[in-house]
């Protein structure tokens, strides 16, 4: 073989080897994927896939440096950021956004506050979408495509609700430590999960900044899976005849417009 065919039949291999490390590290990214609740491990992604266990760690370790995968302390792999702002840079097109915004403007003229519609993304809940009301003092305390942590601002709270209580205990493992002091403790966290399961919405006050209010309700919008939508006000525009209020126009404009709020016993 001359010069020229070896060096073009190496960069031949070079190529389908670096394909072949792509494909690679695709199925691990959709296999944590698929079980980023509980997440999985070295071990069991090595299982599944019949992958070297040295291969599999080099492809998962790339993917963490990325931040499509994160690994926690107890070496477990679950979905990144990064993955998740991919997944959901495309929510502005979806049938969900197009759905509600009229319910949302509806909702923003009644209450003449802010309304927020807000999706699940691993342990945080993700902004895509907000109306403005007519009242000139406003509580825009989250942006579009911002995140935060679920059991922080009421729609957060309404959709960690919806979640089992092993997954919420799993969750707070996780993520004490960011949770606002009064929700640090297990107890009190799903002691308030259950009022918000009870009464069909999750009230915050004080959590997302000082003097801020909201309410927050969670609905299906397939099966086991949850969207939800608040409304933001001054703290002195929430008094808590209308915050009840707020619930129940909420809970109209869902019905109204086809969506089944969420309500489990706690």
């Amino acid at each position: 073989m001359n010069m020229l065919a070896k060096k073009a039949a190496d960069g031949g291999r070079e190529r389908v080897q670096g394909a072949q490390a792509v494909f690679r590290a695709v199925e691990l990214l959709k296999l944590v994927g698929l079980n980023h609740g509980r997440g999985m491990t070295l071990t069991t992604l090595v299982e599944s896939t019949g992958m070297d266990r040295t291969t599999a760690y080099r492809l998962l370790s790339s993917l963490v440096q990325t931040g499509l995968v994160e690994r926690d302390e107890h070496k477990t792999y679950r979905l990144g950021l990064e993955a998740m702002q991919l997944g959901l840079a495309t929510m502005s097109r979806l049938p969900i956004l197009e759905r509600c915004r009229p319910l949302m403007l509806r909702l923003a003229r009644r209450t003449e506050d802010t309304v927020y519609l807000v999706v699940r993304n691993g342990d945080y809940a993700h902004c895509i979408h907000y109306e403005e009301g007519a009242f000139p003092v406003k509580a825009l305390v989250l942006q579009v495509g911002g995140l935060r942590l679920l059991g922080v601002g009421s729609a957060g709270s309404a959709l960690l609700a919806t979640l089992p209580d092993e997954e919420i205990d799993a969750f707070h493992a996780r993520q004490r430590d960011d949770l606002p002091s009064e929700r640090r403790a297990l107890a009190s966290l799903r002691r308030q999960l259950a009022q918000t399961r009870r009464r069909g919405y999750a009230s915050t006050d004080n959590l997302v900044a000082e003097g801020v209010s909201g309410v927050g309700v969670a609905f299906g919008v397939t099966p086991g899976t949850y969207a939800a939508i608040s409304v933001g006000a001054i703290r002195s525009r929430m008094r808590e005849e209308r915050r009840l209020w707020v619930a129940q126009v909420m809970f109209e404009e869902l019905r109204t417009s086809g969506w089944e709020p969420f309500q489990l016993p706690g």
